[in-house]
Formats: structure tokens, C-alpha cells, sequence
């Protein structure tokens, strides 16, 4: 703990210093003095430390006076506390240049009584430093013992911060990485809205895990060392409120790979654990997988539903596997959906991660989803199963957007689980084989041009949009099909069976991406 010291203003406080005069830089009597000294040669450059008060006869610069200037300059850069002086015995007076420089830095130059012996200065001086930090040592002793013990006493971080805000006298707030507020004093005080906000990193395991915020221009040395032991015991805090959390993370994991794997426990079982684990059985559960290349960074996939959580008063969870995320996002009962107004209270999870995935800002731009239908506690591994296939079928029909609903594709899912794969490909052969070969052979993309105009309802613009080219080149393909397979594309039957060919394709054959 760094402890600091009694300042030049107190000290000049003390009868035996009441008759020594400051010639310049009274503007840094407010420097703490945490050591004395004695100074035995001019050349100060790499010795002075922080805090000290040099005092000097001036007798090493009796014939150059000039290097006091020198002096002062050095004793600014090394932060020392001031240059106490007595210049009657070897020294006409104090150049001016000395006093400037004195003025200009801030460093206070004082002159002493030449009548006062250096041991009796320095006796006094630490006298009173080391009484300051004997004090401010018990007084930093008795703030962690307060603060520890309300740790061990399982008071909450709310309690712990609420008594950080009485200390410092000023509001406080504990925030996490990303911004969101842990606990704040008073409660419900917005950080962002501070006028003088000072900042200190919380670390845990030598990684910064938090920030403490406190709404104050200033802190005095005593509050300094409040900040030191909040920080420590803060972090201890939120150890503790990791480790519990990581404990019950882990349990509904557990129970979360259970229901994931039939046969699912009964469901009164299910029921009792999800009470118990916090994963309310009277709500319905939507299941929401995001793919990419590497699964979604924890830290931000955490913040986000974070926000949602607070915003809508529910508990999700979310596991993660190998390039995966796995969301378990609850959505009230029927029975509870009913609002003031009469109108339905709805958490429009699939809006909210479509927004997430479409933030080009965001961490999640460029990953994949599938969210399946809202299922109950004993029914998840059904609403992952949705999602996945969900995502199997935006892939391959459509290369795979932001995210994909399974009440979208339910049908694409039922039509590949039901297909007769020969008739289907021997009608795929006959209706659009020579377009297949076309595309082989010149490279093209007729067939998935062909899908996308088919699946968007004959739609030029939402054509070009999904193969990223221009509306003409779309015409253009469009002519190519038709001379290619004499399709008639406005034939309502003909549109038909021609989108169900390729469904069939892109769904049984066509390998994926």
C-alpha cells in the first residue's frame, strides 16, 4: 500500500517550523512530504524520491549559486516535496532565477531559521510523517477488517458497495468489461452521468474482471486507501458471486445435457430440478443455435443476453460446443402474457438475435442461426433438434442467413423426411437435368438462380439481392433458363413442380457448403 505523508502546508504548522518562510512556489505547499534529507552534493539527477524534503546550508554551491536553479528543476522532476534552505551563512540571497524557476514548478522553496539545528527539523518532520502513516495504517486496517467481514458474512456486493459509497462520501459504481453496471450507490445511479468520474481496474487472477467508478473531483490520502481496500475486497466479492455462479452454470449444463438427450427424466422430475435451478418450468423455451467458424466469444455472447435478461425479467442460458452457441431463451405462459392493456407481453427472441447477427458492429456478424419453435422444460431436445434442421435447411437452400426460424422451413423439413428419392430425382432429371449440366459445364449458377427467383415469388429485385448481381443479370438468366429447358415460368403448375425439384435437390443431393 502506498501511504503518503504529511504536507508542507501542516508541517510549517508545527512550533518549531512557525518561523521559517516560504520565498516561492507556494502553489505546492500541498505536496506530501514522506521523507527528510540532507543534501551533500549539487548533482541530484537520478536520487531524488518522491516525497522527500531536501534540506540545504548551500555550502556544496557557495561559489555558484547559480546551480540552486539547477537544483530546483531536478528536484521538480523527481517529485520531491520541496528545498528547504538557509542561505545566511553561505549565501548573499537567492538568485532570481532560482525563485522563477521555483514559481514555474511549483516546487516550494523555503528559507529556515539558521538558529534551528537539522536534527532537532528532521526529529519533528518525521515525527509527524510517520504519526500520518501510523494512522492512515489503522485506519486502512479497520476499512478491511469492516469490508472482509461483510464478505464473510455473505452480505451481498450491494452492501459492500453501499459502504465504499458512505466512506468516499461520493456514489459509486462496480461495471463489468463491457460497460454494464454490477452494483451501483444509490442504487439505480447511472455512471455515465457522473460529473468527475475517477476509475480503477477490479483484478482477479491477475486479469481485470471489473471497474470501480466513483463520482468525485478529488480524494484525500485517507480515501486513497479506501479506493486500495474496496478494490481488493470487491474483487473477493465478485470471486465469490463468480465461483457461485460458475457452480450453478455448471449444474444446469448438466441437467440441460440430460433433457438434450433422450430418454428425458418424467417430467415431475424435470419440473422439481428446474425449480431448483432456476430454469422456470412454467415457462416455454425457444432454442436458438448460432454457428461460425469458431463458436461465439463468451464474454460478449454473455453481455448480450445479459441485457435482455434485465430488460425482460427472465433467465436464459446458454452452452457452448466447438464452433457453436446453444441459447436456451424462456418466454412466458400464455397464461402470464396478458399486460395491463390487454395486449400480449411476447419476447420477440427471434427479432432480437436477428438484430445481433445483422450488427456489422457487433461480434455475431457473419454467424449463422437457427432458433426452433417454443417448447417446455421436457420437450428442449425437440426445440434443438428444430434449430439445428434449421439451419441444415437455410444452408443449403439458401448458402445460409442471419438466422432462420423453423416455422419457416417446417415444411422443407417434412418434405425431406418424406420424399421418394428416386421418383424425385428421375423427375429432377427429366424437368432440369440438361440445366444442371449446362451449369457444370460453363460454370454457371441457372439452377440457383432458377431456386431463389422461384422462392422469392418471381421477385427480379429479391432475386438479385440473395446472389448479390444485378437485376438485368437476373432477366438475363432468367432468358437463358427458359431456351435451356422450355420451362414456362408463368405457369403456375409448372412453377410448382419446378420448385419442388429443387428443393429436392439442394435438400438430398447437393452436398453442403
Amino acid at each position: 500500500m502506498k501511504t503518503t505523508g504529511v504536507t508542507l502546508r501542516e508541517l510549517l504548522q508545527i512550533p518549531l517550523l512557525r518561523s521559517a518562510s516560504v520565498i516561492s512556489g507556494a502553489r505546492g505547499l500541498e505536496r506530501p512530504v514522506q521523507f527528510i534529507d540532507i543534501m551533500e552534493t549539487p548533482d541530484l539527477d537520478g536520487w531524488v524520491r518522491e516525497g522527500v524534503l531536501l534540506m540545504t546550508t548551500a555550502y556544496p554551491i557557495r561559489h555558484e549559486p547559480g546551480r540552486l536553479s539547477n537544483m530546483i528543476v531536478a528536484l521538480s522532476k523527481g517529485r520531491a516535496a520541496g528545498l528547504a534552505i538557509k542561505p545566511a551563512h553561505f549565501l548573499q540571497g537567492i538568485p532570481e532565477e532560482a525563485i522563477r524557476l521555483s514559481e514555474e514548478c511549483g516546487l516550494p522553496l523555503i528559507e529556515l531559521p539558521p538558529d534551528i539545528p537539522y536534527t532537532e527539523i528532521t526529529q519533528a518532520v518525521m515525527e509527524q510523517v510517520l504519526d500520518r502513516q501510523a494512522s492512515m495504517l489503522r485506519r486502512s486496517d479497520e476499512v478491511y477488517r469492516k469490508l472482509t467481514m461483510m464478505v464473510l458474512e455473505n452480505i451481498g456486493i450491494q452492501a459492500v458497495n453501499d459502504h465504499v459509497s458512505d466512506l468516499l462520501k461520493a456514489p459509486v459504481a462496480v461495471i463489468d468489461n463491457t460497460g454494464v453496471t454490477i452494483v451501483s450507490s444509490p442504487a439505480g445511479w447511472d455512471y455515465r452521468q457522473a460529473d468527475h468520474p475517477l476509475s480503477w481496474n477490479i483484478n482477479v487472477d491477475r486479469r481485470s474482471v471489473a471497474r470501480l467508478i466513483v463520482d468525485k473531483e478529488k480524494l484525500d490520502a485517507m480515501e486513497e486507501v479506501g479506493v486500495e481496500q474496496a478494490r481488493l475486497v470487491l474483487a473477493l466479492e465478485l470471486m465469490r458471486n463468480k465461483i457461485i455462479e460458475d457452480t450453478e452454470s455448471r449444474l444446469r449444463g448438466n441437467f440441460i445435457d440430460e433433457l438434450m438427450t433422450p430418454p428425458v427424466p418424467p417430467r415431475q422430475e424435470v419440473e422439481q430440478r428446474g425449480r431448483q435451478l432456476g430454469m422456470n418450468p412454467a415457462q416455454q423455451w425457444e432454442i436458438v443455435v448460432i454457428e461460425g467458424q469458431t463458436a461465439p466469444e463468451e464474454e460478449w455472447m454473455n453481455h448480450l443476453l445479459s441485457i435482455e435478461a434485465d430488460k425482460y425479467g427472465v433467465r436464459p442460458h446458454v452452452e457452448f460446443r466447438s464452433n457453436r452457441a446453444i441459447l436456451f431463451l424462456p418466454t412466458p405462459p400464455s397464461e402470464q402474457e396478458q399486460v395491463a392493456d390487454g395486449e400480449e407481453k411476447e419476447i420477440p427472441w427471434d427479432t432480437i438475435i436477428a438484430g445481433w447477427l445483422n450488427d456489422r458492429q457487433g461480434h455475431l456478424h457473419g454467424y449463422r442461426a437457427g432458433i426452433g419453435r417454443p417448447k417446455w422444460l421436457w420437450d428442449i431436445h425437440h426445440g434443438y433438434s428444430e434449430a439445428r434442421s434449421a439451419l441444415t435447411i437455410s444452408r443449403r437452400l439458401s448458402g445460409g442467413g442471419s438466422l432462420t426460424a423453423f416455422k419457416d422451413v417446417e415444411i422443407y423439413h417434412l418434405l425431406r423426411g418424406s420424399v421418394d428419392e428416386r421418383g424425385f430425382g428421375e423427375l429432377f432429371d427429366r424437368k432440369l437435368g440438361r440445366l444442371r449440366q449446362y451449369d457444370e459445364e460453363h460454370h454457371s449458377d441457372l439452377l440457383r438462380t432458377l431456386f431463389f427467383y422461384l422462392d422469392s415469388r418471381g421477385s427480379l429485385m429479391d432475386t438479385a439481392n440473395h446472389l448479390f448481381i444485378h437485376r438485368n443479370s437476373v432477366k438475363y438468366r432468367l432468358d437463358r433458363i427458359r431456351d435451356i429447358t422450355g420451362i414456362d415460368l408463368n405457369d403456375p403448375h409448372q412453377q410448382f413442380i419446378i420448385h419442388m425439384c429443387l428443393i429436392y435437390y439442394y435438400l438430398m443431393e447437393h452436398p453442403e457448403d
